[in-house]
C-alpha cells in the first residue's frame, strides 16, 4: 500500500505564486498584442490622413494660383469696364434728365411705360391718381409697379410723398384708394429706409390718424367683431410697421388696433416692431374659435410665435370640423351623386389647405402629411376616372341605339357594361383618416364607400 507524502505548505505557496505570475504574464502578453495592433491601426490611419491632407494642400495651392490669376485679369480689365459703364450711365442719365425736363407724357398707352415715366419723374401726386383712375387695370398695375418704382431715384421717398399727398387731398371715396398704398408699402418690406424718410413717414402716420381717427375709434369701440376691420386701420399699422414709427403712438392704441387687424398676415409681420407680441395669442384664439384654424397658424408663423401655440391641435380641429361639414352634406343629400361629389371636393380642398399650411410653416416634424398627400392623389385619380367614365359611357340616360329597335320583333332589355367601380361609384366617405397619434399623427388606411349606381344590370323585362 502506497503512502501519501505530505507536501509542505511552502511548496504549495510557491506553486500558487507561480500560477499567479503565469496568469499575469499571459494577461500582459494579450494586452501588449492588443496595444500593438491598435497602434499599428492608428499609424495607418494617420498615414492615410496625412496623404489626404497633402493632396488637399496641393489642390488648394492650385486653386489659389488660379484664383489669383483670375483676380489679376479682373483687376486689369477694371479700367475698361469703368469707362464703358461711365459712358452707359452718362447716356442713361442724359436720357432720363431730358425725359424729366420734358413736359409731354409718352404717347404709348402701355401701363408699364406710363408707370415708369411717372416714377422716374418722382411725381408722387400723379402716381397714386393714375393707379386710381386705371382701377380696372389693377392686375396689370400690380405686375408692373415693382419694376416701375425701382426706377425712381428714391422709392421710399416716392411712396411717402404719395401717402402725404393722399392724406392732404380731399377725395370723396378714400377707402377705394387704400389698396394702392398697400401695394406701394409692400415694395418696401425688408428694405433699408433713410432716417429722414422715416421721420417724414411718422408725420404722415400722425396725419393719417388725424384724418381717419374717427373711423378707427369706431372700430375700436365695436371691437372689430364680425366683418374684417376697415382698410384705414390696416394701412395705418402697415405705415407704422414699415417705417418703424411706433414710438410716436401709445402702445395701448396700437394694441387695440392690432386686435382688430392682427388676423391679416401682412400685419402679423410687424408684431415685434409694433411691440404687440403679447396680443398675438388673443388674435390666434379668436381666429381658432371662429373656425379659421389655418389662418391662425399662418398669423402665428408670420409673427414668429409658432412655439407659443399647438399647430397640430389646430390642424386636427380643422380636419374634424371639415369632416362634420362633409357628413352634413351627405346626410342632407341622402347620399346622392351630387352630395358625394361635394363631400369629395370638400375633402380635397381641406387636405390641400393642410398640406400647403404645413409646408409653408415648416411643420413637417409636428404633423405628418404623407398619408394626406396619398389620399389627395387617390381622390384626384378617382375623380378623373369618374369623368372619363361619364364621358365615354354610351349607355347613360337618353341613349338611343343607332339603328333603332329591330323591326317586327320586340326589343329585348338593353345590356349595360359592368361598372368600373365595385358597388357603385367608388366615392369614399370624407374624413376616413383614422386616429391621430400625438404630434406626428398618421392616417390609417380606412375607407368606406357611398354606393350609388350609374345603372348596372339591365332594364326590367317587359
Amino acid at each position: 500500500m502506497a503512502t501519501e507524502v505530505p507536501i509542505p505548505e511552502s511548496i504549495e505557496t510557491l506553486i500558487a505564486n507561480l500560477e499567479t505570475h503565469r496568469n499575469l504574464i499571459t494577461n500582459l502578453s494579450t494586452i501588449t498584442k492588443t496595444l500593438t495592433e491598435h497602434f499599428n491601426s492608428v499609424e495607418k490611419t494617420l498615414s492615410a490622413r496625412a496623404k489626404s491632407l497633402d493632396l488637399s494642400l496641393e489642390t488648394l495651392e492650385t486653386e489659389t494660383q488660379q484664383t489669383l490669376q483670375s483676380l489679376d485679369e479682373q483687376e486689369t480689365s477694371i479700367p475698361t469696364s469703368e469707362a464703358a459703364a461711365t459712358v452707359d450711365i452718362q447716356s442713361q442719365r442724359d436720357a432720363v434728365v431730358a425725359e424729366i425736363e420734358s413736359q409731354t407724357a409718352p404717347t404709348c398707352t402701355d401701363i408699364r411705360t406710363d408707370l415708369s415715366w411717372i416714377c422716374r419723374r418722382m411725381d408722387a401726386s400723379t402716381l397714386w391718381r393714375y393707379c386710381s383712375e386705371n382701377k380696372r387695370e389693377m392686375t396689370a398695375i400690380r405686375q408692373e409697379i415693382t419694376g416701375a418704382v425701382e426706377e425712381a431715384v428714391d422709392p421710399a421717398r416716392l411712396v411717402v410723398d404719395s401717402l402725404e399727398d393722399f392724406v392732404s387731398s380731399e377725395v370723396e371715396k378714400e377707402t377705394d384708394q387704400c389698396w394702392i398704398f398697400t401695394m406701394f408699402l409692400r415694395l418696401l418690406y425688408e428694405k433699408e429706409v433713410a432716417v429722414s424718410v422715416r421721420e417724414r413717414a411718422a408725420e404722415v402716420a400722425l396725419k393719417w390718424r388725424t384724418r381717419f381717427g374717427e373711423r378707427m375709434e369706431r372700430e375700436i369701440e365695436g371691437d372689430g367683431e364680425g366683418e374684417p376691420g376697415r382698410p384705414e386701420g390696416q394701412l395705418f399699422l402697415t405705415i407704422v410697421g414699415v417705417f418703424q414709427a411706433q414710438e410716436r403712438f401709445e402702445k395701448e392704441y396700437l394694441e387695440k388696433i392690432f386686435l382688430i387687424h392682427g388676423k391679416k398676415r401682412e400685419i402679423a409681420k410687424f408684431v415685434h416692431v409694433l411691440d404687440v407680441a403679447d396680443k398675438v395669442g388673443e388674435v390666434v384664439a379668436k381666429m381658432a374659435n371662429a373656425g379659421k384654424e389655418i389662418e391662425a397658424i399662418y398669423v402665428a408663423h408670420e409673427a414668429g410665435m409658432l412655439g407659443q401655440i399647438s399647430p397640430a391641435d389646430l390642424l386636427k380641429s380643422y380636419l374634424q370640423k371639415a369632416k362634420e361639414k362633409a357628413n352634413a352634406f351627405l346626410k342632407a343629400g341622402k347620399g346622392s351623386p351630387a352630395s358625394v361629389e361635394s363631400a369629395n371636393n370638400l375633402e380635397n380642398n381641406c387636405f390641400k389647405a393642410v398640406i400647403k399650411c404645413v409646408e409653408t410653416c415648416k411643420l413637417e416634424s409636428k404633423f405628418n402629411i404623407m398619408n394626406i398627400k396619398r389620399k389627395v392623389a387617390i381622390n384626384e385619380r378617382e375623380r378623373e376616372e369618374r369623368k372619363k367614365f361619364a364621358a365615354l359611357n354610351p349607355y347613360g340616360k337618353g341613349f338611343v341605339q343607332p339603328n333603332g329597335p329591330p323591326k317586327g320583333k320586340r326589343a329585348g332589355p338593353a345590356v349595360y357594361p359592368p361598372p368600373s367601380y365595385p358597388n357603385g361609384s367608388g366615392a369614399r366617405r370624407f374624413g376616413d383618416y383614422g386616429s391621430y397619434r400625438g404630434s406626428g399623427s398618421s392616417y390609417g388606411p380606412q375607407s368606406s364607400y357611398y354606393g350609388y349606381d350609374y345603372g348596372r344590370g339591365s332594364y326590367p323585362p317587359y
